[in-house]
């Protein structure tokens, strides 16, 4: 199997565990305050890595001087989507980071002085006016049911420009440090930074756990297994073998998948701004990456 072919499979499946995730955290936090949520998550997701960095642990402190850095991007990302994602719907959530691909290129261009065609510039235009019209929904579409909340869509778009910042860096540390090393770096980092935030909600919302049912149970085993480790891992294979951009094409095919899961789980259904909005998006990424 060729590296791209390596790469294609990793989107694809990437995509599919991804574009479940809003919906499967939002059915989470219906019972788990946002913190504790993203908190359990990825202690969970530390116990499962630790023993098989066990053996490079004489070289963690040097090595999160390296990766530490960057991985913070990623953190924020959690940070910023579990928040927004509680505002807002799945659906906005699957639109807004299927811009990746274009903030990717953006940031290319001004920190690696990556040349733009005038093809990318006209894809990178139209994407962005179909993000504002997704992010602006909830203004444009007052009554609407399944049009999102404001807030929560800009906290989404924050934590898409922090989640392609970090893609965009990743891959130049895979010169020295595997997939799994540096999404393990990054699960242990997003650990201890929502230990005080989790702490937090256990004392201002003390006994929210009493609440939790079978739903909740399946929604943190969901993004622990599917949602955390393999499609990171997948996300850093598919950047080694095929570069950032053709990586971050997986954001292009994960609404597709997204859309089915939340009409089944959350009855979440799609509006005519959200549609107009999403293939601007989606035309967008598509001029922008098609070379």
């Amino acid at each position: 199997m060729s590296d791209k072919q390596k790469a294609f499979f990793s989107i694809f499946v990437y995509s599919l565990l991804s574009g479940a995730m809003a919906a499967v955290t939002k059915v989470g936090l219906s019972q788990i305050p946002p913190f504790s949520f993203a908190f359990i998550r990825f202690f969970l997701a530390t116990l499962i890595v630790v023993p098989f960095i066990l053996n490079k642990r004489k070289h963690l402190v040097r090595d999160f001087k390296t990766l530490g850095p960057f991985s913070i991007l990623a953190t924020l990302n959690i940070i910023f989507f579990v928040v927004g994602i509680n505002l807002t719907t799945a659906n906005i959530s699957q639109i807004l980071y299927a811009v990746i691909p274009i903030v990717v290129g953006v940031l290319a261009h001004f920190i690696f002085k990556e040349k733009l065609s005038s093809k990318s510039i006209m894809g990178i235009t139209v994407g962005f006016i179909g993000t504002f019209f997704v992010l602006l929904l909830p203004v444009l579409e007052k009554s609407g049911k399944f049009s999102g909340n404001l807030m929560g869509n800009i906290l989404l778009a924050i934590a898409v420009v922090c989640f392609s910042g970090y893609m965009m860096l990743s891959k130049k540390v895979q010169k020295t440090h595997s997939p799994f090393y540096i999404i393990s770096v990054f699960i242990i980092l997003t650990t201890v930074v929502l230990f005080p935030l989790f702490i937090f909600e256990l004392i201002s919302r003390y006994g929210w756990w009493n609440g939790i049912t079978i739903n909740s149970i399946f929604s943190i085993l969901y993004v622990v297994l599917a949602g955390t480790i393999f499609t990171y891992l997948l996300n850093q294979y598919s950047i080694k073998h095929g570069g950032t951009i053709f990586a971050s094409m997986a954001f292009y095919l994960a609404p597709l998948f997204g859309f089915f899961v939340a009409f089944f789980l959350l009855g979440e259904k799609l509006t005519t701004g959200l549609v107009v909005g999403g293939m601007l998006v989606l035309l967008g990424v598509y001029i922008t990456t098609k070379k």
